[in-house]
């Protein structure tokens, strides 16, 4: 699988920025450091990337250009809302903006790369499924034997706001019922670090995802009222904004989904996919590291 490295990318950037020759050997014998006095110039520079980083970095513009020509072939794009719904879901696992700001802090690199890293995955994802052959009747059998997956279960879409102490809880249900805004409240007062940023938003929940004490409140407060319990996290202040009763699936209503999810049950995964493409294609690799030597 493709990773995330910011020499890589350095390289990269040198490898196309300075690819003319004449550029190249103009700017070769540039002066780019000194140490007390001794000359470190572009071209040893240049040397020692293209020797310890440069078949690395060619092997992924080779990949590149590999996922490029069958994407245009198979006709196929980024699904941009499907990589919203991953972003959004990236997010949320790492901790909310928070989260992924320290996320990217760590891994020294910036959220743009870090997009467009999950960009070239999905899309590859996206190849090795649409390459999978369907055979008549397996997508059907396939549900038949998943089915409970597809059946909607009970949930209910929830927000909370953590504090630790009942009076801290019962002063914050009191102005949400006084009609203060619950997104400024969680910032204000919540502790729990992966929503006080999103208004205290948990989303949909289904039973057995959550402490027992929170469960039993969010499934029995109707829609649009507040509730207060206490749970081994501290003191929980709960919202509830919808519920949806559980219901079996209905083939024809998801056969899309059961498609797309039988595709990825038979799909290669991304290692061996690009493998597999690498094989398949005319790669001729004209090129040498320059001579570097300490």
């Amino acid at each position: 699988m493709k990773k995330i490295n910011v020499v890589l990318l350095l390289v990269i950037l040198s490898l196309s920025l300075f690819a003319p020759g004449t550029l190249l050997a103009e700017q070769g014998d540039e002066i780019i450091a000194t140490v007390n006095g001794a000359a470190i110039t572009r071209d040893q520079f240049y040397g020692l990337l293209e020797n310890q980083y440069g078949f690395y970095a060619l092997q992924e513009l080779v990949q590149d250009e590999i996922i490029r020509q069958r994407a245009e072939k198979l006709g196929i794009t980024l699904d941009e809302e499907e990589f919203e719904e991953l972003y959004a879901m990236v997010i949320a696992q790492l901790g909310g903006a928070q989260g992924l700001q320290m996320f990217l802090l760590q891994n020294n690199v910036s959220e743009e790369a870090f997009m467009a890293q999950l960009k070239w995955n999905m899309l590859i994802g996206q190849l090795a499924r649409a390459e999978v052959e369907v055979e008549e009747g397996a997508v059907e059998a396939f549900f038949a034997e998943n089915r409970t997956y597809y059946d909607q279960p009970e949930t209910v879409e929830v927000s909370h706001i953590l504090v630790d102490t009942e009076e801290a809880a019962n002063e914050v249900l009191g102005r949400l019922q006084a009609g203060e805004d619950l997104v400024a409240l969680a910032a204000e007062f919540s502790l729990d670090p992966g929503t006080a940023q999103q208004g205290g938003y948990l989303g949909h929940i289904q039973r057995g995802y959550t402490v027992l004490e929170f469960e039993e409140l969010a499934f029995s407060l109707p829609v649009g009222e507040y509730g207060v319990t206490e749970s081994q996290y501290g003191w929980h202040v709960i919202a509830v904004h919808a519920k949806n009763e559980a219901k079996e699936a209905v083939f024809e209503e998801v056969a899309e989904l059961v498609e797309k999810d039988y595709r990825g049950s038979k799909a290669l995964d991304l290692e061996s996919y690009l493998y597999l493409l690498e094989q398949e294609s005319d790669i001729q690799l004209n090129w040498q590291p320059r001579p570097y030597t300490k």
